[in-house]
């Protein structure tokens, strides 16, 4: 739903930043993919490495930081405390 298009067979990005292997999510995720009928897309970084790609302007990343999300673990100051920078609230997380 990268685009703000969603259907019913669009996919799930999903952005992890912290201490995982690919294999722990690969492991968790089929099931995850079952029960939604979608297929789930990773992305993982240690903090490190999303902090170094962030600062040098990564694309991807500031689209991901600036644009809309549904947070799972974590929520909009975490981000902003791991990502260095401070953002605004976002209109998912707002009452």
């Amino acid at each position: 739903m990268a685009r703000q298009e969603e259907r019913a067979e669009s996919d799930i990005d999903l952005l992890i930043v912290g201490k995982v292997t690919p294999e722990d999510v690969i492991a968790r995720l089929g099931e995850v993919e079952s029960s939604l009928g979608r297929a789930v897309n990773p992305t993982l970084y240690s903090v490190a490495e999303f902090k170094t790609k962030l600062g040098s302007g990564n694309h991807f990343l500031n689209s991901v930081v600036r644009g809309e999300k549904v947070f799972l673990i974590g929520d909009q100051d975490e981000l902003g405390k791991v990502s260095g920078i401070q953002l605004a609230q976002s209109r998912t997380n707002q009452s």
